[in-house]
């Protein structure tokens, strides 16, 4: 038996941005004449994933069109800055980075533990309640700070869960990858795995 559910009216390919999560190097705040990049941080070629996620999000939510364009907005456009602005709010005062970093830290076999008693059941209650829940792909294990720019964040819209074997499947809209409504993530006794081969140690929800 197969227990599913999706949230509804969502995919990827009709609500998702068209364009990738890769932008040419470029500050994304300044304040003032200061560029954040000086003190390694705020390169907008790092990624947005998180600013990406959220504002699909929340235009779905908010039953707006989603910019057509298939190429990444500019450095300093209005698209670029609204992506941005929900990029900061994503990392909760850093926050968020240190649950990153707290579960690329601990031993594989916890990270699975945390995936599947921990952050799948929020998950799920959140399509349930046909919510997309925001979910952070911990792609990195170790101490170090630096390794942390490998993990990614998502959207999740749909699960199936099979009765029998316990396996969940996870179907994510990546803004590493426009356009497609086949990008999944598996969770099971051996591990956790993404359909595209990314790394993965385990799954946090972020919101």
């Amino acid at each position: 038996m197969i227990e599913s559910n999706t949230v509804a009216d969502f995919l990827p390919s009709r609500h998702g941005l068209r364009f990738a999560n890769r932008f040419p190097p470029g500050p994304t705040l300044r304040v003032g004449p200061l560029d954040p990049r000086w003190i390694g941080i705020g390169d907008a070629a790092a990624g947005l994933c998180g600013g990406m996620a959220w504002l699909v999000r929340e235009w779905f939510e908010e039953g707006r069109s989603i910019p057509s364009t298939p190429e990444a907005p500019a450095n300093g456009s209005p698209l670029f800055r609204a992506i941005v602005r929900r990029q900061v709010r994503s990392l909760d005062w850093f926050r968020t980075s240190l649950r990153f970093w707290w579960m690329g830290s601990v031993a594989p076999e916890r990270a699975l533990a945390h995936t599947r008693d921990r952050a799948w059941p929020r998950i799920r209650h959140a399509i349930d309640d046909g919510r997309l829940p925001l979910v952070g792909l911990v792609r990195h294990h170790g101490t170090s700070p630096w390794a942390m720019t490998a993990s990614h964040q998502v959207l999740a819209w749909a699960y199936a869960v099979d009765a029998a074997t316990g396996v969940v499947t996870l179907q994510i809209y990546d803004p590493n990858w426009p356009g497609r409504d086949d990008i999944a993530l598996t969770i099971d006794g051996a591990g956790v795995r993404q359909s595209t081969g990314e790394p993965l140690g385990g799954l946090i929800v972020l919101g």
